[in-house]
């Protein structure tokens, strides 16, 4: 029987490249299909199970994957005296199941409404002028204009509203806000109809730096670096799988006040999976409030949680509401 050492060393000279390890028992690789740049092949090597996360090549074992990749016939022959690689496994990636061979959903968002017009473009017009007027209110400034694209409407389903796009690594399309500029407004947020397995600002994350996580797009552009919008208080499938699989150095949780319980649920999923994780505490405001200087103070002040410090701020939290 092979031992997980000898699986990855065959790997090794079958894929003829060297696999980075996560968690000891997966194995990831540059997949020799698509060629992506970053390494997207994750192989499992307990179960034999493998996923691209790029052009979706998956299956169950090592043979399958020997057969699709035309790998030479001498590793069949050791897959074939061995029994270590087994087609089922007890073993899963921690909270995500059976996701490690689902094809990611597809979105639906192909374009911006028609009538959405750039900010950075100037306009000779009120509502123009009261776009601009609310955004600078919200400390959103010129250089956020242009790096996120944000646009407004005169016209049509999303008139009078700010539209703040979001794109995934491609740069394509994957959602937009459409947030009201007249406070009177009875409906604040008019949002396109998407699917939720999505990753917010996709296009400038980068996955290799420590990542905050926050609620909406105002609280990203306050926090400024390398930060995730998740339009609402859940992490996605596609974001789960990021995370794992680029093995981020770090995470920020920094979700509203009134929705403790839902980063305590995004806590645990982090820390289960060995990804360093702060909770940071921001009080009554939210971080478009609170402003760049004085969020990124309450960030740095923050400690990483270990299980104990963890299980304490949970208890400490559940006292006071009782």
């Amino acid at each position: 029987m092979l031992s997980q050492e000898d699986t990855v060393s065959i790997l090794n000279k079958a894929l003829k490249q060297s696999a980075r390890l996560r968690k000891g028992t997966d194995a990831v690789y540059f997949c020799p299909k698509c060629k992506h740049h970053k390494r997207k092949l994750e192989i499992n090597i307990v179960s034999g199970k493998y996923h691209c996360w790029v052009c979706n090549l998956s299956g169950l074992n090592l043979r399958s994957l020997f057969n699709k990749l035309n790998v030479s016939k001498e590793y069949y022959k050791i897959l074939d005296q061995s029994s270590g690689i087994r087609l089922h496994s007890g073993r899963k990636i921690e909270d995500l199941k059976d996701v490690f061979l689902q094809k990611p959903e597809t979105v639906e968002v192909s374009k911006l409404p028609d009538e959405y017009r750039p900010l950075n473009e100037y306009r000779n017009s009120i509502e123009y002028r009261n776009a601009i007027s609310y955004l600078l209110k919200r400390n959103i400034t010129k250089h956020d204009i242009l790096r996120y694209q944000i646009g407004y409407c005169e016209d049509g389903i999303y008139r009078q509203r700010i539209i703040i796009p979001s794109y995934n690594k491609d740069n394509d399309l994957n959602f937009f806000v459409g947030r009201s500029y007249y406070e009177h407004s009875k409906l604040k947020y008019n949002n396109c109809t998407f699917n939720k397995n999505i990753i917010g600002f996709e296009s400038v994350v980068d996955f290799n730096q420590q990542i905050t996580l926050v609620e909406g797009p105002f609280d990203a552009m306050a926090v400024r670096y390398n930060v995730i919008p998740l339009f609402g208080k859940n992490l996605s499938k596609k974001l789960k799988i990021e995370l794992l699989v680029n093995k981020v150095p770090s995470v920020n949780v920094l979700l509203d006040n009134d929705a403790f319980n839902d980063s305590v649920r995004i806590v645990e999923f982090l820390i289960k999976n060995n990804i360093p994780t702060r909770i940071i505490n921001i009080g009554e405001k939210d971080p478009s409030v609170l402003g760049f200087e004085r969020t990124w103070e309450l960030i740095r002040s923050s400690k990483i949680l270990d299980f104990k410090s963890f299980f304490e701020l949970k208890m400490n939290y559940e006292h006071r509401k009782n």
